[in-house]
């Protein structure tokens, strides 16, 4: 006969970490199953509690209000971008005040302009006066703004004419910017 049977179970040290093990996984499948049931439940109560029909309302009024905005959106998109295109040729256009004015401060106070054209590259002036070193002193002073690339590229005298009628010489003069 066999003396090493044993019927009763040995508990070593592996079987009760095994067992462990189950009794930490079977406490957070049921914590968990509990958790979301929990979760569930609350969820379902405040569904019931909000009204959707209230929620509903409020979302209706909004759009109504937004959709009361969409003309005044459409316009102000449409005015705003006219403004920057506006812009956008101001920035491109050539200042002619300021040109006008620089020429006209360099005209001597004894010449009297008659006619004054200003277009996108050139500018004429028509003067007369009585005296040819009035005449004289604008030819230099022009030519002096060529000389130093201040407006004008380039000074070209058109007519110099002495009117015996008047008894003034009058001067026509184009000038390149």
């Amino acid at each position: 006969m066999n003396t090493n049977i044993n019927l009763l179970i040995q508990t070593n040290e592996e079987s009760l970490r095994r067992q462990k093990r189950v009794k930490r996984l079977n406490f957070i499948a049921a914590t968990l199953l509990v958790g979301v049931s929990a979760m569930s439940l609350i969820i379902f109560l405040l569904i019931q509690i909000i009204s959707p029909s209230a929620i509903l309302r409020e979302q209706n009024n909004i759009i109504k209000k937004i959709s009361q905005f969409q003309n005044k959106q459409a316009k102000l998109f449409i005015l705003n971008d006219r403004v920057e295109n506006i812009e956008k040729i101001l920035a491109k256009r050539k200042d002619l005040a300021r040109i006008t004015n620089v020429m006209l401060a360099k005209t001597p106070s004894r010449l009297f302009i008659e006619d004054l054209e200003v277009d996108d590259k050139t500018i004429i002036i028509t003067a007369y006066s009585a005296s040819l070193s009035a005449i004289g002193e604008l030819i230099n002073n022009l030519t002096d703004m060529v000389h130093k690339k201040e407006i004008i590229n380039s000074l070209t005298l058109n007519t110099l004419v002495f009117d015996e009628g008047k008894n003034s010489y009058q001067v026509s003069v184009k000038a390149q910017y």
